[in-house]
């Protein structure tokens, strides 16, 4: 009996679809399509659903499959974050100023993801342009009353609701990997440029990055087969097996970031076991980045900076944007020049410094958000018995790879009160596709649920 979980996984998805008695592409995006009018107004997540298109993916990639086609993302449903063009649907951004704006034209990736034969279910809520991490009106499958984080939530709100077995995201800040800690689910940061950006509306275009999000790290593995050039000829299950193979020999070297500054229990709990795992795959190193708390504010410095370039172009309907990201637009427009040139100088540094950690280790293991999903309407957070600004410090450890241009994989470790909690495994520049032969590793051995109980049926 084919259950939600069997659904969930890209690979075994695409093996139900080729099997004895297979299942359909059809009768699974029906599936989803029921789930969503059933079940997201209890979760909010989507924007725009698509079903006509959707039957209409499933039926073209069925007949793909039954014409013998072995590509594993045939009639895979995925919901895709409401900045990303697909041609005659709506991108609104979250924001009122695009509430009726229609794309012309796909993006890259969604292009990539079509030919490979992904199903679109629809498109899933953004914070207003990106810019914020709370994501309203959406709330967090595990706790109606808690955050989805952002700016990336719906995307990770739908896949904790068992709504998709697939999503695409954009993190400029930690907007894949925020959500995906304080949802529980897997999110991966891709190394600068391995993705394009072309038709998604951007916050920053420097620090922007488009990204897969899904219910274990071999999904996001085969996604980003698909929605990236550089790894359209990767082979993920033998990039598992190589590193398999390493692991078994314990030859797998990490580090584990010496100082990982204040969090809740639960999280230090988090940070604590993945750490202990990683040794027996092979050896961990305690690693020295003293900077590391201070590179959100050089992140927040560029990011502002090239945000209010980029809304010159709504600057008559200024008005009607939310009195969030209004009120950060005009903050950031009086940021000084040299205030960013010495961002950017220190950006540079950061890169080489987590370069050199690198040299040294496979990847790096480093705390996820600092605490389980706030509560919804408060603008602080007690980490540690401090109290902290909450925009702040959900982006303080998260920031710092889009600086860098460094490839992050969110995974979730296990619950704190009930509400998920993560960490984050950082890899080499341009070595995707072994940080989630990595993440592949973890998450066998961890096992966490992905879809919030109460969604699990």
């Amino acid at each position: 009996m084919t259950t939600l979980h069997d659904l969930l996984s890209v690979r075994d998805l695409a093996a139900a679809y080729r099997a004895r008695r297979p299942l359909s592409p059809i009768e699974v995006t029906e599936y989803f399509l029921e789930r969503i009018d059933r079940i997201d107004s209890d979760v909010r997540s989507m924007v725009t659903v698509t079903p006509e298109l959707a039957m209409r993916h499933a039926a073209a990639a069925a007949r793909r499959i039954a014409q013998g086609d072995p590509n594993p993302m045939l009639g895979v449903p995925v919901v895709i974050k409401d900045l990303i063009d697909v041609k005659g649907v709506r991108t609104t951004a979250g924001s009122a100023v695009l509430r009726d704006n229609v794309a012309t034209s796909s993006s890259a990736v969604w292009n990539r993801l079509g030919r490979a034969g992904a199903v679109l279910l629809g498109k899933a809520n953004t914070h207003e342009f990106a810019y914020g991490g709370t994501t309203e009106p959406t709330v967090n499958p595990w706790g109606s009353g808690h955050l989805v984080g952002g700016s990336s939530g719906g995307p990770a709100a739908a896949l904790a609701a068992g709504l998709t077995p697939l999503a695409v995201g954009t993190d400029t800040a930690g907007s894949i990997r925020i959500p995906a800690n304080l949802c529980g689910v897997y999110g991966l940061k891709p190394t600068r440029g391995a993705v394009s950006a072309s038709g998604v509306i951007p916050l920053a275009p420097s620090l922007d990055v488009v990204g897969p999000m899904g219910h274990h790290p071999r999904d996001l593995a085969l996604a980003m087969s698909a929605m990236s050039a550089r790894h359209a000829s990767a082979d993920p299950a033998a990039s598992h097996a190589a590193m398999r193979r390493r692991a078994k020999a314990r030859r797998v070297r990490f580090g584990v970031l010496a100082d990982p500054g204040r969090m809740t229990p639960g999280v230090a709990a988090a940070f604590e076991r993945t750490a202990a795992i990683s040794s027996t795959f092979g050896t961990t190193t305690e690693v020295d980045f003293d900077e590391f708390a201070d590179t959100v504010w050089t992140n927040f410095t560029i990011l502002g900076v090239e945000a209010v370039l980029v809304h010159e172009q709504w600057e008559p309907h200024r008005s009607m944007y939310t009195p969030y990201v209004r009120e950060r637009l005009e903050q950031a427009a009086l940021t000084l020049a040299v205030d960013h040139v010495r961002a950017t100088r220190a950006a540079l540094g950061y890169r080489q410094r987590v370069d050199q950690l690198l040299e040294h280790c496979d990847a790096l293991i480093v705390p996820g958000i600092p605490y389980p999903a706030p509560a919804l309407g408060i603008s602080s957070v007690d980490v540690g018995g401090v109290v902290e600004d909450r925009d702040t410090s959900m982006c303080r450890n998260t920031a710092v790879a889009n600086l860098t241009g460094h490839p992050v994989l969110a995974l979730p470790v296990g619950f704190e009160d009930g509400l998920p909690v993560g960490v984050q495994l950082v890899g080499r520049r341009g070595g995707d596709a072994d940080l989630l032969a990595l993440g592949e590793l973890f998450a066998d051995e961890i096992s966490v649920a992905t879809v919030a109980s109460a969604f699990a049926s």
